[in-house]
């Protein structure tokens, strides 16, 4: 019997595919993602630069047709994007009704041995009466059954564990990124609020400022009080927090002081320069006077400090003063050990600690060569600065267990009074009458042990004189030891200019040579180095002749701030440098600051700015690209993207997905947005802004790309960028948030305003937050009186002179005018006012008894005898009483007839109304008015008495 199966059709096991093959081979061919907004040939940025690269006609008309070309090309991609998933989708689909189709295809199959037919001999038997082969059939048929139903519940079973699994997983995915943007949410409000007390400290015109937020001043140290600090030998490897932790541990605070630089010097150690004012400066001294740090002891300079970029000055602004310095009352102890080793050991644990409040120095014990030293020990130590009365026990406790013999050396001990008295008497022998004053700074009461004086003398000279005095001798009264003296050189100011500034400056530096009159008191050198550049050097005995052309010469070295910037401006190309050379000019950029500088005449430099300008609006007509990290992708597809075409332009920035490469196209500014959106980019968790409709607080509309302040208010970026860059011009400060219909009032941060700000702009705008502030507060704050100074001072009630560290002029911190020592700023006044002395010593003149003016010529007249009619040497009768002009045959005629007669005496003046008007005496030139009375008074000794008229009558006339 031959059985032929109705399924002898259908695909073999082992033939169909698995679904893993079927989702392999159907996503074989997807297209991989090509979103758009690239360059599709992905091409690389290529910068084009030089005077070569202005296009032609055919140029523009070819980078049209590309950019038509690029723009067919995204939408090609983007509708090839649309369909890879609408075939993915359809794909899926496929496979869920192919899965479908196969389970209802085995269930049939399960019940198909129940029906199907066998062909026995040409007749079809459905096998109800099969005989006794149907019992193990049907066994067969349920068995199958069975199995399929148990397939069937164990893949539904596994498919809701699936559902279950996928369910629970996101809904722990979901749980994660609301905890993860939650603690970053409060990471951010965290560090909105740290940058809400953020200060920023610098150095505007001169002055140390230390802004807060919104560019509120909190504090000012005023150009005139600053003094410089300058730290020495501190080690190669310190950190300027550490110094910054110095001055910080003398109860400073931050605002106090500022760290202006920390540099390296030829010695291998550091030095720094610390700004402060005067005050503290002097208590620093004191306290910092013998320090030590990291075994290293550091050396104190205190001088005046000079504008950034201004000139360097070799001696400091005390260049009469003379500090002179001895160790005081010590001992010296040597302490053996049981051998060299050991020695050393001591050495390193004990040198520089504190032994009874005295920093010790110790050192290896060891003698002169050819010196001979009884009880001298070989394994021994030498402890010294003790105090005097350092006992034996107190020495033997600080050299710890371990020593064999503690022995005395050497004891030097003085009256510190006594000694004081007689070095006064060595200087004032040596100086005579020009010390100004004799101070003691230091009685050894500190750990250092210490002994010092100031002293001040008339001259530099003098106090030269006294130093040499005092040089390599030893005196009795100071323990038989020498004094250490410390005397600045003379003031003496340098500055180094590059040869090609110079030689674009030379016409300016001519003139001010010329302008030098009196070298004695002012000396201008130029000269040029080896290398090349010019050394200008200016010096002189008299500082107020060296600060007008000082400030002049450091204007120069400054030169003139271009207000724009390009990061390729760093290193400008040779043909550009080319052109500002043509026209008589010299730039020096600087990268780090973000600034370009012009040197030259008026007409080089403006000519200059103009080639600048056009060179600057070129470049920003050109592309650059940034290579962005793969997952910095989505958050610009996202967010970032759309962000900054909304403040920049569509055209001014594009994506290129395939190369993860993001191109654009400005200037300083859009620059800076995208370094910020890729420091976004790259956080852990982005936090969005929390969902709802924020409406802006300056163009009243629903915030796009929103940015929060610490308020919680939204802005658009574009809205807060443009309230932040118009502020210099609006001038109203402190920044504070227009929330709330603009009674908000919280004070924008200072990150917030460097997020925003490029440098040059963020610079700018403390300039004129600071320059806004001292306008306002002129009764507190003056400018300096020199023209083109920029330094300020601090105004007082009480008047005392202020020196202005940059031109050394001299001013009244009360009024702001020419010291006036002695006198008060209204006696001042009138000093310096010609006119209004004339004017007060005619006023008193006319008060006198017999002096009048002439009414003719204003030449003043006294009668000291005669009648009332006066004859002036310009002609003109006069009449005493009324001081009347008349012709001289009406004149006595007019006296009897107005005046009762020819010899009546001027009314006397009514006391009370004298009592009632002020004395215009008051504050007028005493000197002045004793000369005129002295006149007067020869005058009237010599006779010089006018002729009277012929007539019988008449009168004497003294003229003055």
């Amino acid at each position: 019997m031959q059985i032929f199966s109705s399924s002898e059709n259908e695909p073999v096991d082992g033939e169909n595919q698995t679904p893993k093959d079927e989702n392999r081979a159907s996503s074989a061919n997807v297209p991989l993602p090509n979103h758009a907004w690239m360059n599709t040939r992905g091409e690389g940025y290529q910068f084009v630069h030089g005077a070569n690269s202005h296009l032609n006609q055919e140029d523009h008309v070819k980078l049209a047709k590309e950019k038509a070309e690029d723009k067919a090309e995204n939408e090609r991609l983007r509708q090839e994007e649309v369909q890879r998933k609408m075939d993915e989708e359809t794909r899926i689909h496929q496979e869920e009704e192919q899965r479908r189709m196969n389970e209802e295809q085995f269930t049939a199959d399960a019940h198909w041995s129940r029906t199907r037919q066998y062909i026995v001999f040409g007749t079809i038997d459905s096998g109800s009466e099969a005989g006794p082969s149907r019992q193990p059939q049907e066994n067969n048929v349920m068995i199958a059954e069975a199995k399929a139903q148990e397939l069937r519940e164990e893949n539904e079973r596994l498919y809701q564990e699936e559902v279950r699994r996928k369910r629970d997983e996101r809904h722990r995915q979901e749980e994660t990124r609301i905890r993860q943007e939650e603690e970053q949410r409060r990471i951010d409000e965290e560090q909105r609020t740290a940058d809400a007390h953020r200060a920023h400290q610098c150095t505007v015109f001169g002055s140390i400022v230390t802004f807060s937020s919104g560019l509120a001043i909190q504090n000012i140290i005023a150009g005139f009080d600053c003094c410089r600090i300058r730290v020495k030998n501190i080690p190669h490897d310190a950190r300027p927090h550490e110094v910054e932790d110095l001055f910080l541990q003398q109860g400073l605070d931050v605002s106090e002081f500022h760290v202006v630089s920390v540099d390296s010097t030829s010695n291998g150690t550091k030095q720094a320069d610390i700004v402060t004012n005067a005050t503290v400066a002097q208590i620093l001294a004191a306290g910092l006077e013998g320090m030590e740090f990291r075994d290293e002891r550091l050396e104190f300079e205190i001088c005046t400090f000079n504008l950034p970029g201004g000139m360097g000055a070799l001696a400091p602004e005390d260049e009469n003063v003379l500090t002179i310095s001895c160790r005081g009352p010590s001992t010296t102890y040597s302490v053996a050990y049981p051998d060299m080793a050991t020695c050393h050991l001591k050495v390193a644990e004990l040198n520089g600690h504190i032994c009874s409040g005295r920093k010790v120095k110790v050192e290896i014990n060891q003698t002169l060569f050819g010196h001979v030293v009884p009880a001298y020990r070989r394994n021994a130590i030498r402890i010294s600065n003790l105090p005097y009365d350092a006992s034996l026990a107190m020495v033997c406790d600080f050299a710890k267990p371990g020593y064999l013999h503690v022995q005395l050396l050497t004891s030097s001990n003085f009256d510190i009074d006594a000694a004081c008295l007689q070095l006064q008497w060595q200087i004032n022998k040596a100086a005579g009458s020009e010390v100004q004053s004799f101070d003691v700074t230091s009685r050894g009461d500190t750990e250092a042990g210490i002994v010092s004086v100031r002293v001040r003398f008339e001259t530099w000279e003098c106090a030269k004189k006294v130093e040499d005095a005092l040089a390599n001798r030893c005196y009795p009264f100071v323990g038989n030891s020498m004094f250490r003296s410390n005397l600045p050189q003379q003031q003496l100011y340098t500055i180094i200019i590059p040869s090609q500034q110079y030689r674009a400056q030379a016409s300016l530096w001519t003139d001010l040579e010329a302008s030098i009159k009196d070298p004695k008191a002012c000396d201008l050198f130029i000269r040029q180095e080896p290398g090349g550049d010019f050394r200008v050097q200016i010096s002189g005995a008299v500082k107020a002749a060296i600060g007008a052309p000082k400030v002049r010469i450091e204007n120069l070295a400054s030169g003139e701030k271009f207000d724009q910037w390009h990061e390729h401006l760093a290193l400008p190309s040779a043909a550009l440098m080319k052109k500002i050379k043509d026209a008589g000019a010299f730039m020096r950029s600087d990268f780090r600051k973000h600034s370009v500088k012009l040197y030259g005449t008026s007409v080089a430099i403006t000519q200059a700015k103009a080639i600048l300008k056009e060179e600057i609006d070129h470049l920003m007509s050109m592309q650059s690209s940034v290579q962005l990290e793969r997952r910095s992708v989505g958050y610009f597809l996202r967010t970032g993207l759309t962000a900054m075409k909304e403040v920049f332009g569509e055209n001014c920035v594009a994506l290129d997905i395939r190369s993860a490469r993001i191109t654009i196209r400005g200037g300083e500014e859009i620059r800076l947005h995208l370094k910020n959106h890729i420091a976004e980019s790259l956080k852990a968790v982005i936090v969005q802004i929390a969902p709802g409709n924020h409406t802006c607080p300056v163009c009243y509309d629903e915030a796009s790309s929103p940015f929060q302040l610490v308020c919680q208010h939204v802005y658009c970026t574009a809205c807060i960028r443009h309230f932040l860059t118009s502020a210099a011009e609006t001038g109203i400060f402190p920044l504070a948030c227009m929330g709330n219909n603009a009674t908000c009032g919280t004070l924008i941060s200072i990150p917030v305003l460097q997020k925003f700000l490029p440098q040059n702009s963020f610079n700018h705008l403390l300039e004129t937050a600071f320059t806004s502030y001292v306008d306002k507060q002129h009764q507190v704050f003056g400018y300096c009186k020199t023209p083109d100074c920029t330094q300020i001072y601090r105004k007082s009630e009480s008047p005392f002179p202020l020196l202005c560290p940059s031109c050394f002029s001299e001013i009244c911190s009360s009024c702001g005018e020419d010291s006036h020592v002695g006198k008060s700023c209204e006696e001042a006044r009138i000093f310096n006012n010609t006119a209004e002395q004339e004017r007060l010593s005619e006023a008193w003149i006319m008060q006198q008894s017999g002096i009048k003016k002439c009414p003719t010529c204003s030449r003043l007249l006294e009668k000291t005898a005669g009648c009332n009619h006066m004859q002036c040497p310009c002609g003109s009768h006069i009449c005493w009483r009324c001081m009347s002009v008349f012709p001289a045959a009406d004149i006595y005629r007019h006296m009897n007839a107005e005046h009762g007669g020819y010899y009546t005496a001027d009314p006397t003046p009514d006391a009370n109304l004298n009592n009632n008007v002020p004395d215009p005496f008051q504050g007028a030139d005493y000197r002045e008015q004793a000369r005129l009375l002295h006149e007067l008074e020869v005058r009237r000794q010599q006779g010089r008495e006018l002729p009277v008229q012929p007539q019988e009558r008449g009168s004497y006339c003294v003229v003055m």
